[in-house]
């Protein structure tokens, strides 16, 4: 795995070195957070490389190193819902198609996120390291806007696969000196598409 990281890092940078008209690479800092069970903060550095193939048609490819925090348990509780979040590391491998006009563009990214390293973080005693829940397959189409020749701006959705627990928890009776109450928890997990917002700062060259 380590050896196919290196090759992509350096095929993503010397594609950005040779002097062509239509070759572009841009270095990437996007920043989001989640909703329902989305995460709750996900922060991601890249390195894309894009190749116009004609008509102002964009084909390109790069990597980055991702820190979220995602959701991995979704408690309802009385009508209400509650997330709890862990610690995760990841790197994703992008493949990117857009469309670039004078001003605006719109890109879409697909790809895998390799999940590094999760852990739980302070809010948890103990802590300790887990298994990894928001790897596997994304999404992230993004609409932006150029400020400069060197410089965009750009609005998207990142949808990325994630492994949830989802905890329905069931209260019977009024109160707890009431004979017949009792909490009854059914529990489910389940990989889905979770949702976050990002803005994304871009660094043309």
């Amino acid at each position: 795995m380590k050896k196919i990281l290196v090759l992509l890092i350096v095929f993503t940078t010397s594609f950005c070195l040779p002097a062509q008209d239509r070759l572009s690479c841009s270095l990437e800092l996007s920043a989001g957070a989640g909703f329902g069970r989305g995460p709750r903060t996900v922060l991601t550095p890249q390195l894309v490389a894009q190749y116009e193939v004609g008509g102002n048609f964009k084909l390109g490819a790069g990597i980055g190193f991702r820190f979220a925090r995602p959701c991995f348990q979704y408690i309802t509780k009385r009508g209400t819902h509650e997330r709890t979040f862990c610690e995760e590391f990841d790197i994703p491998v992008i493949l990117r198609a857009g469309y670039a006009a004078q001003r605006f563009y719109a890109n879409i990214d697909a790809g895998y996120a390799i999940g590094a390293y999760s852990f739980l973080g302070s809010d948890w005693v103990p802590g300790g390291r887990i298994e990894p829940c928001y790897d596997g397959f994304f999404l992230e189409p993004h609409f932006g806007l150029k400020l400069s020749a060197r410089s965009a701006l750009a609005l998207g959705l990142l949808l990325q696969q994630s492994v949830v627990s989802n905890h329905v928890r069931t209260e019977t009776g009024t109160s707890v000196n009431d004979p017949s109450y009792s909490i009854r928890e059914d529990v489910s997990t389940r990989k889905l598409l979770t949702p976050a917002v990002t803005f994304r700062y871009a660094f043309l060259f």
